[in-house]
């Protein structure tokens, strides 16, 4: 990125950090002035990977189900669990009720893989144990009927963001009808959670491709039924809004890079190529030291722009995008994201936004507003932030600088994005540096 000078002049500098003392790389924009110098610098930042603890699935909104194989990553696997709610003050049928079908509706949210030309299918399982008011996690798995309630394969070329339904097979469908016109189950929710404690929905792992579906109103079952005479028929929603649920996923990494990656908490050396999976819990650690050396190195300057910047990445493609956004939160030596006193993750702030405030007791504490978001760009497939801001603090409020955890998310979104996807990125250690343009006032 060139820097502007007075007078429309542009200068760019490719000078690496590697090749000399950072307070003597630059360019005197007045020789005869000798008063002000201009500088660039490129650091490497070496990157690790992590598998991040306790990855809680419980109620972020999301099914993931599905999953693809991958040589960094290996098989990946996601399952759906939800109960289902129904509207107690809604009618039910009367025994004259004449039933027309039943469907079940899935929401996509989004979809990732390869060869999407090919349906990829969805299936829905009774399950066989209830769901427990209980935090759920990526490894837990509830058992359920082999045999599917609704069952159908959809073609996502065109969209991967829309609402799909498939007829439910018929003998479910018969049997739910007389419930409702029975009516005991229907009464309250506890009653229909006896009659059905909830479902599964899966999708085939084979076909290489994992489909977010989104808990609510429009994914679930719908009953349409008439009466003798009538032109329009009554429907019955029983859906997964407001419902408990939590996400399964099973990633088999043995024979690739990341197989060595086997206790959470822990940072490993994966070799040249580092990367992250979202569901998974997989996220790089970035080793941010050289910050300081090069911070030691110099004197008298301002900081013009400071970005940090990862890639290219390697594979990203329209059907297989990495995550849009991922937040830089500070951690140390236990690879744990840190927080501050009042339980808020720790994390770098938005350029131009203070990164440091006051606690109650009026000691200067870090800032946590404004999460700065690393952003993807697909066209250039890198992801890019500037942290000007950021460094100017350390450098000169004694922000305590600390290493990264780079965690996939959008702050102030519904859920957590990390925990409603399987998407990826691969990168090579050589692609992850800091872009530091910055001036120097030299003494008369």
């Amino acid at each position: 990125m060139p820097a502007k000078l007075a007078g429309g002049l542009f200068i760019s500098l490719t000078i690496a950090s590697s090749c000399s003392d950072p307070s003597n790389i630059g360019l005197d924009l007045d020789p005869n002035n000798n008063q002000i110098g201009v500088f660039f610098t490129e650091i490497p930042l070496s990157a690790s990977m992590v598998l991040l603890d306790s990855f809680n699935t419980t109620n972020q909104g999301s099914f993931v189900v599905g999953g693809e194989t991958s040589a960094f990553f290996g098989k990946t696997e996601g399952i759906g669990f939800s109960r289902l709610a129904i509207n107690v003050t809604a009618p039910l049928p009367r025994q004259e009720a004449i039933l027309d079908s039943v469907k079940f509706n899935f929401q996509v949210e989004s979809a990732t893989g390869t060869n999407f030309s090919t349906p990829k299918s969805l299936k829905v399982h009774l399950l066989t144990e209830g769901i427990q008011d209980t935090s759920y996690y990526s490894f837990d798995r509830l058992e359920f009927d082999p045999v599917s309630i609704a069952e159908n394969s959809f073609n996502f070329s065109a969209r991967k963001d829309t609402l799909v339904s498939t007829k439910v097979k018929d003998e479910f469908a018969a049997f739910l009808f007389q419930e409702m016109k029975k009516g005991d189950a229907f009464k309250d929710i506890f009653s229909f959670r006896r009659l059905i404690q909830g479902i599964a929905i899966t999708g085939n792992p084979e076909q290489e491709a994992s489909i977010s579906l989104r808990v609510g109103n429009t994914t679930g079952i719908s009953v349409f039924y008439h009466y003798q005479g009538d032109t329009v028929p009554t429907v019955y929603p029983i859906s997964t809004a407001q419902s408990r649920h939590f996400n399964y996923v099973k990633n088999d990494r043995q024979g690739t890079p990341t197989e060595i990656i086997t206790q959470s908490g822990k940072a490993y050396d994966t070799g040249e190529k580092v990367g992250s999976k979202s569901g998974v819990g997989l996220v790089l650690k970035i080793d941010t030291s050289p910050i300081d050396a090069f911070l030691d190195s110099i004197t008298n300057v301002t900081f013009n722009d400071i970005s940090f910047e990862i890639g290219p990445l390697e594979s990203a493609s329209a059907d297989n995008l990495p995550p849009t956004f991922m937040v830089m939160n500070f951690t140390n030596e236990t690879n744990r994201v840190l927080t501050r006193f009042d339980g808020e993750p720790l994390s770098i702030q938005a350029d131009g936004q203070a990164q440091q405030g006051v606690d109650p007791n009026g000691n200067i504490v870090p800032a946590v507003l404004a999460p700065a978001l690393l952003a993807y760009f697909s066209e250039s497939k890198v992801y890019n932030q500037r942290i000007t801001s950021y460094i100017n603090s350390v450098y000169r409020s004694n922000l305590q600088r600390n290493d990264w955890i780079l965690y996939p998310n959008s702050p102030g979104t519904a859920g957590d994005d990390f925990k409603k996807s399987f998407k990826e990125f691969v990168v090579n250690k050589n692609n992850i540096k800091l872009k530091i343009y910055y001036s120097k006032i030299r003494a008369l």
